[in-house]
């Protein structure tokens, strides 16, 4: 599409030069609201090229201050400033992430502070990739990010506006590094709203906290999606992201009609790998195409859509993937979808057109179940595949493939006990001490984990059961399993080069379908040898009465199974009820006498414990 200069001069706004890449490649919207569609996406963006650009410097350079982020974007403020006075320009022409990259480059006291100067070395796509392989996911290298103390927070939001939510815009995307700019902004916008309304209240504490933990709640949700699936888009390629949002899609539209289907999957891939990769105004050019070709047909996909399309973009999106319900599924619709393990042309079909035949099928099987997790539903179709090719090759191939109901429910029934035993876990043990157990699990299996991320891993499963677990029994499942999924993703990583260990690397190098059973089967890892027994890493002194109970907790636990991997759940216990009464020693008038005694018991049994 050619871009007319004199057009592009006549708009005011800074954020023009943004839209010129915004509209320098051909893009195809629904023809009812193209125009319409395309000016809302124009006005977005000139009105917040601040945040949008503050987004993109915070995800690459995660460890810069706020003050160094600010004026990178100052200079990106000027560049199109400097373009807009002439288009004609030769730096002008350049995509945006590349000019944002350019920036970067540009301030050599930032590129040798932070470590990303070879990068700036590289040509231009080794150099993408470079800044894409930075990100860092385990950010305990940064200060937990707390909401300001709402008065203070409300006099610097009644102060200045912008300068106090770009702060926040900035915050959340360095924590946040490949959750894309659309969903940052989106949140941003809630939690506006928020700072508005709250700072007109009495209880202002009260209220930010009802109404400002359901935005970090969304965040840490949208973020896990985000991430997993950029994931699966680094190692298994555009293939692996359509199957998985074969699924996604029809189990929230199950009346889509599958060429609109088809053509949602030959968007898809093209967004993420520029969301993923950072790239955002790629980012927002492309998702607001989707959401546009969603929102353009509420009665053929779902009618619980129509008032998340009523929002401004980004906000939209956002609602439609977490808040809008999945559609009934149509009244006409078949149990069993017939033609693909009863039908005479399946195998002519499957060698005419392998790839399409097979989400044609998928999709069949994920709106008549709803209630199946996504990894059910992609091992199902890798099994249908399989048996395919089996049975293909013999005489009597319809006979053969007409078996596989059997061998779908034989995966499903295997998948849904391992949820089913983990929920009985969470109601015996409760969310601490599933989360114990958790620790084990995970310790035992990826000791090089750091203890930070062991924790935080283990943390976002107990929280994950904990709300799964109280739903609905035909619900239980899909959520188990499906958060069980996404935290196994985060363990994984985004990054194809990134190890833990042979037998870890294996499960997290296979489709995410089946990772959930690789990591139930994993054994202890057996390539891990034990530290030499450290006393002062079981050493703790009065301090303990000034620190984190639960923290350190955790981290005890962490270092009981580094010690010995063999360690059973009764055993780890024990030595916390006995950390727990060290720690009441601190409520005692003799404390200091106490703790002495009871640590030197708790120590004792460590050190009985681990060397036998």
């Amino acid at each position: 599409m050619k871009v007319n200069i004199r057009t592009m001069m006549s708009i005011k706004s800074i954020g023009a030069v943004i839209l010129l890449f915004f509209l320098a490649e051909s893009v195809t919207l629904p023809e009812v609201s193209q125009q319409e569609d395309r000016n809302a996406t124009q006005k977005f963006l000139e009105n917040n090229i601040r945040d949008v650009t503050t987004v993109a410097f915070a995800q690459y350079i995660q460890e810069a201050t706020y003050e160094e982020i600010t004026e990178l974007v100052k200079q990106m403020i000027h560049y199109t400033d400097k373009c807009m006075a002439n288009m004609e320009l030769p730096e002008c022409s350049r995509l945006a992430n590349y000019v944002i990259q350019d920036k970067m480059c540009g301030v050599k006291e930032l590129s040798e502070k932070y470590g990303f100067s070879e990068c700036c070395t590289e040509d231009t796509s080794k150099r993408r990739l470079c800044f894409f392989e930075r990100k860092r996911t385990d950010v305990s290298f940064l200060t937990p990010f707390q909401i300001p103390d709402p008065e203070k927070g409300c006099q610097e939001y009644e102060a200045d506006q912008e300068t106090f939510l770009n702060h926040y815009v900035y915050e959340i995307s360095r924590r946040n590094p490949f959750t894309f700019a659309p969903t940052l902004l989106a949140l941003a916008a809630r939690y506006k709203e928020v700072s508005s309304s709250c700072c007109k209240e009495e209880n202002k504490h009260e209220c930010f906290r009802i109404k400002a933990t359901p935005i970090t709640n969304d965040l840490k949700e949208i973020s896990a999606n985000q991430q997993n699936i950029c994931g699966v888009l680094r190692k298994f390629g555009p293939k692996g992201v359509k199957f998985q949002k074969v699924v996604e899609i029809s189990q929230k539209f199950p009346k889509i009609d599958f060429n609109l289907l088809n053509k949602l999957l030959e968007d898809i891939p093209n967004m993420l790998d520029g969301c993923c990769e950072g790239d955002v105004v790629h980012c927002f050019r492309l998702k607001a195409k989707i959401i546009n070709h969603i929102c353009s047909r509420p009665d053929s996909l779902s009618s619980k859509i129509r008032d998340c399309c009523q929002l401004t973009i980004p906000e939209r999106g956002e609602c439609i993937i977490i808040h809008s319900e999945n559609d009934d599924k149509p009244k006409d619709l078949s149990p069993i979808a017939e033609r693909f393990i009863e039908g005479d042309d399946v195998c002519q079909r499957l060698h005419e057109d392998k790839e399409n035949f097979l989400i044609e099928f998928l999709h069949e099987y994920s709106r008549r179940h709803v209630e199946l997790p996504h990894s059910v539903l992609l091992s199902i179709a890798v099994i249908y595949e399989e048996l395919l090719e089996k049975c293909c090759k013999t005489d009597n191939p319809k006979e053969c493939y007409s078996h596989g109901e059997e061998e779908f429910l034989n995966i499903t029934m295997k998948t849904y006990a391992i949820s089913k035993l983990q929920c009985d876990y969470f109601q015996k043990l409760g969310e601490e001490g599933f989360l114990t157990q958790c620790l084990l699990f995970l310790t035992k299996k990826a000791p090089q984990l750091s203890s930070q991320e062991l924790i935080s891993h283990s943390q976002k499963l107990a929280s994950s059961f904990s709300k799964c677990c109280s739903l609905e029994k035909k619900q239980q499942f899909a959520c188990v399993d499906n958060q069980a999924g996404l935290v196994l993703g985060e363990l994984c990583g985004i990054n194809k080069n990134r190890t833990i260990n042979p037998s870890v690397d294996n499960c997290c190098a296979s489709s995410p379908a089946f990772r959930p059973l690789c990591f139930n089967d994993l054994p202890a890892d057996e390539t891990h040898t034990p530290t030499t027994f450290l006393p002062e890493v079981f050493t703790f002194n009065i301090s303990l009465c000034q620190e984190m109970e639960l923290q350190k907790r955790r981290e005890l636990t962490v270092n009981l199974v580094r010690q010995k991997p063999l360690l059973e759940m009764q055993q780890v216990m024990q030595l916390l009820s006995d950390f727990s009464t060290l720690i009441s020693c601190c409520e005692t008038e003799e404390k200091e006498t106490c703790f002495k005694e009871e640590h030197s018991k708790l120590y004792n049994k460590i050190e009985a414990i681990l060397g036998s």
